[in-house]
């Protein structure tokens, strides 16, 4: 990656992390809306959407990123495409041990207590579960192997 791009995404990081900061601090400190039966931020939908405009950035990136090194350095490919059988393998795995039974939500009349938006949610969740603890396991292993050089 040149220079100059390097220096123009370390300022968009910093950017950004500003400006998350900032959103951050105005939803804990911004006071609630009055006559709300619990306690509700006035800024809770500010902080939903900057979120969702971070995802939709790093999804983004997350694809055009590797199809511009696959462009750049095919042969490097192959390890990219391991990467997102492993990716895809993961996410099976967790799918398979994902629950659609129906929660017992006394009260509740919404419609998100479906069977796909349960599968959904599990599936996330074992995913997010099973790459955390692989980070803290490589972590470990690297940690240990580079003390027994």
């Amino acid at each position: 990656m040149s220079n100059t791009l390097s220096k123009y995404l370390d300022i968009l990081t910093y950017v950004m992390i500003g400006l998350t900061a900032i959103f951050v601090a105005m939803f804990y400190l911004g006071g609630d809306i009055p006559n709300q039966a619990y306690d509700t931020p006035v800024y809770t939908d500010l902080l939903i959407n900057w979120t969702k405009v971070l995802f939709i950035v790093s999804a983004g990136l997350a694809v055009v990123f590797p199809i511009i090194q696959l462009i750049v350095n095919p042969k490097g490919a192959l390890k990219g495409l391991i990467g997102l059988v492993g990716l895809g393998l993961i996410i099976l795995i967790s799918y398979s041990l994902s629950d659609g039974t129906l929660l017992n939500l006394p009260g509740y009349t919404g419609v998100d207590n479906n069977p796909g938006s349960l599968e959904f949610a599990d599936t996330i969740l074992y995913t997010m579960y099973i790459l955390g603890i692989g980070t803290v396991v490589a972590i470990v292993v690297t940690e240990v192997i580079r003390k027994l050089r």
